[in-house]
């Protein structure tokens, strides 16, 4: 991680890659806990993985058996399956876009908390009727409406965990440099960006229900890539989307806090899918729409807090903040 300031980020970087130590602790199975800290209480939760998801395990009654939801900070709604929701249930329009296709439906609406064995994760979270494809084995889904409020740390693959303060306080293990302001776009989570050589500003989503970052590519033909493998994904319809990723080597953004301000997160390599933005929300500017997703395979590098109450994300290594071990 580096520090940028100023006229620094406009112009190219010097790289080096990193020996990674490797923890005992990595390969244990996480459990919920809390765990009392300076200044408040972490609730840590395990991810589970299905079909190589990242699958939260809660129930919607208290004692009750859970299911499974889907961590999908890129959809700005959640949803349950049908049968889940009970007939007479209040009805809303649904009209939604993601990579490969749209919807818009009327569909049951829910409202319900959420709980982890017997403890109560959150009061209420809104939930949209649908019928999940066979492809997702999965009976809910947790978009960003359901950490509207909250501070919660995505540690992937392992674990989310969720900070509670009597006093009000900011999750430890973030410094000034690795805040970024949230900004929320049609219901997602956005952060503003540089690729150097570049120097257009860049808006990017946040996405753990996607496993590869994805890009949109008109523009960006010039850029210098290798040719990676031919990969298909599904999307929230249960549509396919094939093509052959391209990999970037090094994959380098700069996270922009303010003009002239920013901090540069870089890997060594990562793996693209190109395209797959929805057409009417993705746009080379910033202003006017999403170039991007930072889906899991960068997710999983870094240690990332969505604090919604003070409209901040933070990132920082696995090795360095908040909950380390």
């Amino acid at each position: 991680m580096k520090v940028l300031r100023k006229a620094q980020i406009l112009f190219p970087f010097l790289f080096c890659s990193f020996c990674v130590p490797i923890h005992i602790r990595d390969f244990l199975p996480e459990y919920a806990r809390t765990e009392e800290v300076a200044g408040g209480t972490w609730l840590r939760l395990p991810i589970r993985h299905v079909d190589q998801l990242p699958i939260l395990e809660l129930s919607l009654e208290e004692g009750k058996d859970p299911i499974r939801f889907l961590l999908d900070t890129g959809s700005f709604a959640s949803f349950l399956k049908e049968d889940l929701i009970p007939s007479g249930s209040p009805t809303r329009l649904l009209s939604a876009s993601f990579p490969g296709g749209s919807v818009r439906s009327v569909r049951k609406v829910l409202k319900s908390p959420l709980f982890y064995r017997n403890g109560k994760l959150f009061e209420e979270v809104e939930f949209y009727s649908h019928d999940f494809p066979p492809e997702l084995r999965v009976q809910g889904l947790l978009g960003m409406n359901a950490f509207a409020g909250q501070i919660v740390l995505l540690e992937l693959p392992r674990r989310i965990s969720v900070w509670n303060s009597s006093l009000s306080l900011p999750a430890p293990g973030f410094g000034e440099e690795n805040l970024f302001h949230l900004h929320l776009r049609f219901g997602q989570p956005l952060v503003f960006v540089l690729r150097p050589p570049g120097i257009n500003l860049e808006a990017w989503v946040l996405d753990t229900g996607a496993k590869f970052t994805a890009m949109e590519w008109a523009g960006a033909e010039d850029l210098a890539y290798e040719d990676g493998g031919e990969v298909t994904v599904f999307n929230f319809g249960g549509g396919k989307l094939s093509a052959k990723t391209r990999v970037f080597k090094p994959f380098c953004p700069v996270f922009v806090r303010k003009l002239g301000e920013g901090t540069e997160f870089c890997l060594s390599q990562l793996e693209v899918f190109p395209g797959g933005i929805p057409s009417e929300v993705g746009s080379v500017h910033a202003e006017k729409g999403i170039r991007g997703i930072l889906g899991r395979n960068w997710l999983e590098n870094y240690r990332i807090l969505l604090d919604t109450k003070r409209s901040l994300i933070g990132i920082v290594g696995k090795e360095t903040g908040a909950g380390r071990e």
